[in-house]
């Protein structure tokens, strides 16, 4: 154990970093590999959610394409006509 502690002190003397010698290296493989795991693993679950809250799309019967501004009319609620007018149907003083 003492060799080892020894050898590496001199090997820190006349050891220096560059750009050929510093590596992510196998950890820095596996950090990234893990990383990618998870994000495959995180989209599915999200399609799979999204999927079920769209539901199956289907079909029953066809749909009038000429009737359509009239469907969408019906469903946005009406604006009062007169802005001053209140929910209870008083007109404001």
């Amino acid at each position: 154990m003492n060799t080892l502690l020894a050898s590496a002190a001199a090997n820190t003397t006349t050891f220096t970093l560059d750009k050929y010698t510093v590596t992510p290296g196998v950890l820095g493989f596996l950090v990234i590999f893990f990383i990618g795991v998870c994000l495959y693993l995180l989209m599915r679950s999200m399609t799979s959610r999204l999927n079920a809250v769209r539901g199956v799309r289907t079909i029953d019967e066809p749909v009038d394409v000429a009737a359509a501004p009239i469907l969408i009319e019906a469903d946005t609620p009406q604006a009062p006509k007169n802005p001053a007018d209140t929910a209870d149907g008083e007109a404001k003083a």
